[in-house]
């Protein structure tokens, strides 16, 4: 279970900074108290967001959300139950969140 979640980790560590230059920034990120989920909390100047990894009964999926705040159109965004097996199963959607939040 931890090397999940470290995998997790890494790959949250080395994306921050190009988060950063796209204007979106971690509030607080961590490893829940009962050790069954990771979740790194962002926002942007356009919304804010969720990506949390969870784990159960060895198996690993990923939850994007996000709201805008611009109202007029697609204001919720949540795509869930991505699998993790790899940094790979996360980047198309990483891609849709990160458009989302920025309202790019």
């Amino acid at each position: 279970m931890v090397d999940k979640f470290k995998a997790f980790e890494s790959w949250y560590a080395r994306r921050k900074s190009i988060w950063e230059k796209k204007g979106i920034f971690v509030e607080n990120a961590g490893l829940s108290k009962a050790a069954h989920q990771y979740w790194i909390k962002v926002y942007s100047e356009n919304g804010l967001g969720n990506i949390v990894l969870y784990e159960s009964n060895e198996y690993y999926w990923v939850d994007y959300e996000s709201g805008n705040y611009n109202l007029k159109e697609n204001d919720v965004f949540c795509k869930s139950g991505i699998l993790f097996d790899t940094e790979d199963d996360l980047f198309t959607y990483e891609q849709e969140f990160i458009k989302h939040i920025t309202w790019q």
